[in-house]
């Protein structure tokens, strides 16, 4: 339980907290667990890549105080399975009215206030690979909590899911795009590139032109598809705070 590291993005006045209260899902190849270190951060710096001991909300708290910044980021393992996100989300919106995102997998429905916006990571469609992917059965869980997120006013909602070539793949993709494009064809989506994990994996990671394609089979549907992949430069410096 707990944050276990801490980044902060001068230029965007943005801070982003990785939670370390497990995970309900059993994702193959969980970025948390095998690249568990702010991404965004110079190799450099987040090399060796682990995780470091878990501090709770005062702690945290300390190491915000100092900094400027108007934006904050919820991730990690799972945050709504750590005991300290929504306490943590309330302080820092109600002592410093901070813009707070939750990036979560769907699975557990939160819905307080101190939530300005949520990404929800869908990770298929087809129940034989969400299955298999996560380790769950219920993949209705997650669209209807989707749904249910869509109804909250003033709630800012937005999706994204993994590119895995060969497994969850365009045609996958497309098929989460259309039940996207069910709820709202507003809502914003985006395709991050597969990262394999160290030791041999058996998926590899997708090609910029496999990406690409897929964009632009979704486009079809949505107004707002981006895509992330390994190609993609960091735009603005980011700093290690724990």
């Amino acid at each position: 339980m707990g944050v276990y590291h801490i980044t902060y993005t001068p230029n965007l006045k943005e801070i982003c907290l990785y939670f370390n209260g497990g995970c309900n899902f059993s994702c193959h190849g969980c970025i948390t667990d095998h690249h568990p270190q702010d991404c965004h951060l110079e190799k450099s710096i987040r090399a060796p890549e682990h995780k470091s001991a878990s501090i709770f909300i005062d702690k945290v708290i300390s190491y915000l105080e100092p900094l400027s910044f108007k934006k904050v980021i919820f991730l990690g393992k799972e945050p709504t399975q750590d005991a300290d996100f929504l306490a943590l989300a309330k302080i820092l919106k109600e002592k410093l009215s901070t813009y707070n995102i939750l990036l979560t997998n769907g699975y557990r429905f939160v819905e307080d206030r101190a939530i300005d916006e949520i990404c929800v990571s869908i990770k298929a469609i087809s129940k034989n690979i969400f299955s298999d992917f996560t380790g769950k059965n219920n993949i209705e869980y997650v669209l209807e909590n989707f749904v249910k997120y869509t109804s909250i006013p003033n709630l800012k909602v937005r999706a994204e899911s993994v590119f895995i070539p060969g497994y969850i793949d365009k045609e996958e993709i497309e098929k989460i795009a259309q039940f996207i494009a069910g709820v709202s064809v507003e809502i914003p989506y985006r395709i991050d590139g597969y990262i394999p994990i160290k030791e041999k994996d058996r998926f590899r990671r997708p090609t910029k032109d496999e990406m690409e394609e897929a964009r632009k089979a979704i486009e079809k549907y949505l107004k707002n598809v981006s895509i992330l992949h390994y190609g993609v430069r960091v735009k603005y410096k980011v700093k290690r705070i724990y």
